[in-house]
């Protein structure tokens, strides 16, 4: 069986020559991967630039890159969950199935509180290297409604529309998800569509992942 690739987040700029690997991300690869000099590497600098190189000595020499465009971009909004680890979770698979951006959306039952910009983020990277993507998952927030700044906003509801009726396949989009004690009366923009979850009651974060999977899905097919 093949070696297992790393796939490394290495921040830019990179400027010219090869990239310096942080003292972290080197130890990581000495002595938890086992990685010697010389070693296949993947790498990204999470705006859409993707390479391989090799593992040299505190560095990557580059060898082949290319530009991976951006499509339409999907955002998710949504109310924070009130546990670190649900937090997490939710962070981490949104940014595994490419989601470009999650924004902490305050809303008036909302209980929980957005994890430390440090953390999340920390969260987003790993999971760019666990999924091999090449662009990172922005996280934003808290912020308001009014502050979305995405007149296509698509509401995760219980007693929304089926996928193929509420998502739109072309263009920019927001998804929100609110609190598991739902959005209060007249919190919602008026003429956001709803977009229903089947009928099973999902936590925040299952139904964020799912309202995005459904997203992508629809993108997908309609290539």
């Amino acid at each position: 069986m093949a070696a297992h690739v790393p796939h490394l987040y290495l921040p830019p700029p990179w400027g010219d020559g090869d990239i310096a690997l942080s003292a972290e991300a080197r130890h990581h690869l000495q002595r938890v991967l086992r990685r010697a000099p010389g070693s296949t590497v993947t790498y990204t600098d999470g705006l859409g630039t993707i390479g391989e190189g090799a593992l040299g000595e505190g560095c990557v020499v580059r060898r082949s890159e290319t530009a991976v465009p951006r499509g339409d971009l999907l955002a998710c909004a949504v109310a924070p969950p009130h546990r670190t680890e649900r937090a997490r979770f939710l962070v981490e698979k949104l940014a595994e199935l490419g989601v470009d951006r999650l924004v902490w959306l305050r809303c008036r039952h909302a209980e929980g509180a957005p994890p430390r910009p440090e953390k999340a983020g920390a969260w987003a990277v790993a999971a760019l290297e666990q999924s091999r993507g090449a662009h990172l998952m922005e996280i934003a927030g808290p912020v308001g409604w009014s502050d979305l700044g995405d007149p296509r906003l698509v509401v995760a509801d219980a007693a929304g529309s089926a996928a193929e009726e509420a998502l739109p396949v072309r263009g920019d989009l927001t998804i929100a998800v609110g609190p598991e004690g739902g959005f209060a009366e007249g919190e919602v923009p008026a003429g956001a569509m709803r977009l229903g979850l089947g009928d099973r009651v999902l936590r925040t974060e299952t139904a964020a992942i799912v309202a995005a999977g459904l997203a992508l899905e629809c993108r997908r097919s309609s290539r």
